[in-house]
């Protein structure tokens, strides 16, 4: 089973150009399912029926897990057995006759307001180099919506500050340009400038980086948030994703294109936000000058 999920993600890796922390999130769901499947005495894929997903689900729900996460394993196995069904000559698909799980919680997300945003930003650490670093991390995840995942990959040569754009998934279908705010621009030139020449190993390409000088990781993204929320005095339970969806909001609360929140998130994540089509590049860079946040 294990040698079929190498050649799947070493496929995605190939043909796809998945990022690393992508291909990371298919082993975990796709390692774990091969655990509980060898628990219950299966080991091979074509073993695996509609019973044993089904309970492989229900366990997942004794642990805890909630609907997203069980949905995002699914969604995991389905693509996984679509490849086997394409690429590896396997017949049946179980995973066509699972459905997923209804998310009933309509428990709204939690948010920081633009006062709670700067107390944020005002607990790193002024008179260190990691806290600058800090401050112009913040200001970018706090701007942009962008993901945890996307700001620890972005490298240099994703940054076009003379037109206060990012590129976000570089190489892979999912690449697209999002703009960012003045304030980030200048946090961010001000970390570039005076602080990353003091912290980057030599030939580290990635714009964040930690204390030995090498790519910030998310694990190291989340530490130190929970750090900087903890010195801020905030109570909220804050996550990175609390910081997408207080961006949405706050864009929408200005006003601003749903249209330009699409595509400043890569998706709809907020169930208030309904497809739109696309904007153009220029439409997009407008509408976010005119409603950008406020940090």
């Amino acid at each position: 089973m294990d040698e079929l999920v190498d050649k799947y993600l070493a496929y995605l890796k190939s043909s796809h150009g998945r990022s690393a922390n992508t291909l990371q999130s298919y082993r975990r769901d796709l390692d774990q399912a091969v655990a509980f499947f060898r628990q219950r005495g299966v080991s091979d894929w074509t073993a695996v029926d509609q019973y044993q997903l089904l309970a492989l689900v229900a366990e997942q729900k004794k642990r805890g897990r909630s609907p997203a996460t069980i949905n995002r394993q699914l969604s995991a196995l389905r693509q996984f057995y679509r490849y086997l069904v394409r690429h590896q000559q396997l017949r049946f698909n179980p995973t066509e006759l699972i459905d997923n799980q209804e998310q009933t919680d309509d428990t709204p997300p939690v948010i920081l307001t633009a006062a709670e945003i700067k107390q944020l930003l005002a607990a790193s650490n002024p008179d260190h180099p990691l806290g600058k670093r800090d401050r112009a991390m913040l200001a970018v995840l706090a701007t942009t919506g962008m993901r945890v995942s996307e700001l620890v990959a972005l490298l240099l040569t994703d940054l076009h500050l003379d037109i206060k754009m990012l590129r976000l998934g570089s190489g892979s279908r999912r690449e697209r340009l999002v703009p960012v705010s003045d304030q980030a621009v200048q946090e961010l030139e001000h970390y570039l400038t005076a602080v990353r020449p003091q912290l980057a190993a030599m030939g580290e390409q990635a714009v964040f980086v930690n204390a030995h000088g090498h790519q910030l990781t998310r694990q190291g993204v989340w530490k130190k948030l929970r750090e900087l929320v903890r010195q801020a005095g905030i109570e909220k339970p804050v996550t990175p994703r609390t910081l997408r969806y207080s961006f949405a909001v706050q864009l929408l609360q200005s006003g601003a294109d749903g249209r330009l929140i699409q595509e400043m998130l890569g998706y709809s994540e907020l169930r208030a936000i309904k497809p739109y089509l696309k904007m153009t590049v220029q439409e997009l860079s407008a509408d976010y000058r005119q409603h950008q946040p406020k940090i």
